[in-house]
């Protein structure tokens, strides 16, 4: 399924007033971004939980390769095992982090731009209801 597209408008001054054309796909929205510049780099597992405390903290490297730094990002990682019940970060200024089903999609916050060939590290901090977790990219 495509997730739904921010549509962009394009205003062209010499045309007579009232025509205007616009796309509710395209790669690179105000920005000279690519979203496909932007990826998850790695995952590595930080604190594993227990029985008790079901919790497993992960450092997600979020890399941009793009020549521009990126401040309208996302990225996913997914849940390749166990199941999740809810997924954070904590240091929210940089990402924040939502769970549908199996996947975890990380987005910026207000100090998450990520610079030109550049990576940013944030901790997900995932609860699950399952005997483990194991969170991959």
């Amino acid at each position: 399924m495509k997730k739904y597209e921010k549509p962009v408008v394009l205003v062209n001054e010499e045309l007579a007033e009232g025509i205007y054309t616009a796309s509710g796909d395209n790669d690179s929205v105000n920005t000279g971004v690519t979203k496909n510049a932007i990826s998850v780099d790695s995952v590595k597992e930080k604190t594993v939980g227990d029985q008790w405390n079901k919790t497993n903290t992960y450092g997600v490297t979020i890399k941009n390769s793009g020549s521009t730094e990126s401040k309208d990002w996302s990225a996913t990682v997914t849940v390749s095992q166990g199941t999740a019940t809810a997924a954070q970060v904590y240091n929210g200024w940089q990402a924040s982090a939502s769970l549908s089903g199996n996947t975890i999609t990380i987005t910026p916050g207000s100090g998450g731009a990520i610079a030109a060939g550049s990576s940013i590290e944030v901790e997900v901090v995932v609860n699950y209801s399952s005997n483990s977790i194991k969170v991959t990219k």
